[in-house]
């Protein structure tokens, strides 16, 4: 097996890692409300809008906030970002458990999936990646493509 460290490239695979597993947290969280849909709308009594939102609205934030949840662990830390991270995520799927039925079924478990969105990736550690910060581009290139900067630095 090589070893990566002396190439340079081991923090890249190390955020490239870290960024699968979040994404994979995501897909498995979506793969079991897809799953369970037909007996959650039963149970619930949604109409179909709300079942398509209650499936939507996780990734509607998640998608929303997931590259500004990385940058604020950099400026916040690491370890203060996965423990709220995990108590926000575990505190919005007991209140998504807990969805009483009735009126106020969809607009709960809607709003309690958006919350669970952007704290379903802050579990992991990640970092943002210095080599794409734009303060340590050195070959002129940015990674927004809306910068103020010009191409050439």
């Amino acid at each position: 097996m090589a070893d990566t460290t002396t190439s340079g490239s081991g923090p890249k695979n190390l955020v490239l890692a870290a960024m699968i597993f979040a994404v994979s947290m995501t897909f498995i969280d979506q793969t079991i409300v897809s799953i369970a849909v037909p007996e959650i709308q039963k149970q619930l009594h949604l109409t179909s809008t709300g079942v398509q939102w209650a499936v939507n609205a996780y990734l509607l934030s998640l998608a929303a906030l997931f590259a500004f949840g990385g940058r604020l662990a950099d400026t916040v830390g690491h370890r203060k970002m996965v423990v709220l991270g995990v108590i926000i995520f575990a505190g919005a799927s007991t209140m998504c458990g807990l969805t009483p039925t009735g009126s106020v079924a969809e607009a709960w478990i809607v709003t309690f999936r958006v919350v669970q969105g952007p704290a379903g990736p802050s579990c992991s550690r990640r970092r943002w990646p210095s080599w794409s910060r734009p303060s340590t581009c050195t070959n002129g290139a940015r990674p927004w493509p809306l910068s103020s900067a010009s191409p050439a630095g």
